[in-house]
């Protein structure tokens, strides 16, 4: 599978505050020849640290925002293709310990891990966010957290919301409507296609529902901000039906495929 290849939008990516200690920073993704808009979470922990979740690329504008918030404690990959920014925020922050999701530490050997997130909360961040990892995909499980304080679910691949405002280009606009995810909150292509267990997606997916969020903060796309409940309802139908109506000869082709990755 092509790599993501993270570059800011932005000369000084700068962090906005969601709210009770949820902030977020902008960058920018080229993903087979598209431009797609990325963003990290950054988190307050109980004793003034900071986690970040998906680190961009550091610059110096962004570096500085993220000392003057507080401590870096915990550099966070949600999931295994969302690792390009770790080395530069590693190196920002030596002091940081980094996390990686499953099949992290295999793809990018270089780093020095602190431990794989799964789905019970280091007690670092567990007064703060919840987290659960999703299942029944052959190629990456996501670390999916939910802030309390915001009600906000942080995803990375899991949902994607991309519109005309977020997405660069004719073919970017061609590939997004050709793989049903212009304008339509859903699972990246690449989720979608390796999710090959419907029965374990869907109960991951129901698990993550239980939290009861009210705002959606993603990786690509835009922010949901209302009926948040009912659209991750209706991408979850979306995702369980498509696999499950999945013919034979197409199961086997993504199943060869992932284990080629």
């Amino acid at each position: 599978m092509t790599q993501l290849h993270l570059k800011p939008t932005m000369e000084a990516p700068m962090l906005i505050e969601i709210g009770q200690g949820l902030f977020y920073a902008e960058g920018g993704v080229r993903f087979l020849g598209a431009h797609l808009m990325t963003r990290m979470s950054v988190v307050v922990l109980p004793d003034g640290g900071v986690a970040v979740i998906s680190p961009l690329l550091p610059s110096p504008p962004l570096i500085g925002a993220l000392r003057a918030l507080g401590p870096v404690r915990h550099l966070m990959s949600p999931n295994k293709i969302h690792n390009q920014g770790l080395p530069g925020m590693a190196a920002a922050f030596p002091e940081a310990q980094i996390w990686a999701s499953p099949g992290l530490i295999e793809r990018r050997p270089g780093l020095t891990y602190a431990g794989t997130l799964g789905d019970r909360p280091r007690p670092d961040w567990a007064p703060v966010m919840d987290q659960h990892l999703t299942r029944g995909n052959l190629f990456f499980s996501e670390v999916v957290f939910f802030h309390r304080a915001s009600r906000t679910l942080i995803v990375a691949d899991l949902v994607e919301n991309i519109t005309e405002a977020t997405i660069g280009g004719g073919f970017a606009r061609a590939a997004a409507r050709a793989g049903h995810i212009l304008g339509r909150p859903l699972p990246s292509p690449e989720f979608r296609m390796y999710t090959d267990d419907a029965e374990a997606a869907a109960a991951s997916l129901d698990a993550i529902a239980a939290w009861r969020f009210e705002r959606i903060l993603m990786a690509h796309g835009e922010i949901i901000t209302e009926t948040a409940q009912e659209t991750f309802a209706g991408l979850r139908d979306f995702l369980v039906e498509e696999v499950r109506r999945r013919p034979a000869w197409r199961r086997s082709l993504y199943r060869h495929l992932a284990a080629r990755q």
